[in-house]
């Protein structure tokens, strides 16, 4: 039986970083559908927002503690790629708190309009 190569640590978190994409791009379709427009789908989303924003900044923490010391092999342009997962992983917390933001401005539109129309 052969013997599993260990894991380049970046490479661990650019497969992490890959999945997290995967999730959000995910998420701002599936806000996009009809169904979306519901109170209670808002806030399913919003939580899935506040949850893949707290796994990001686990992975950018991750991210930050690497050095070029802990990979098991020499890797070309290691700052480089250090900076495009933290680049891309900037962009994933940019997208969230855009989505998070929408949903909440929805969910006082909804709240002021019933609000208006109880008087």
């Amino acid at each position: 039986m052969l013997a599993r190569r260990p894991r380049n640590p970046l490479q661990a978190l650019q497969r992490r970083t890959q999945e997290l994409k995967l999730q959000v791009d995910g998420l701002l379709s599936e806000s996009q559908l009809k169904e979306a427009l519901e109170a209670s789908k808002r806030r399913d989303i919003y939580q899935r927002c506040i949850q893949l924003k707290q796994a990001i900044d686990e992975n950018k923490d991750a991210l930050q503690k690497l050095n070029k010391a802990d990979e098991p092999a020499p890797i070309g342009n290691y700052n480089q790629k250090k900076e495009d997962e933290h680049s891309l992983l900037d962009k994933l917390t940019h997208q969230l708190q855009e989505l998070a933001v929408s949903i909440n401005r929805e969910n006082i539109t909804e709240y002021a309009s019933l609000l208006s129309f109880s008087q």
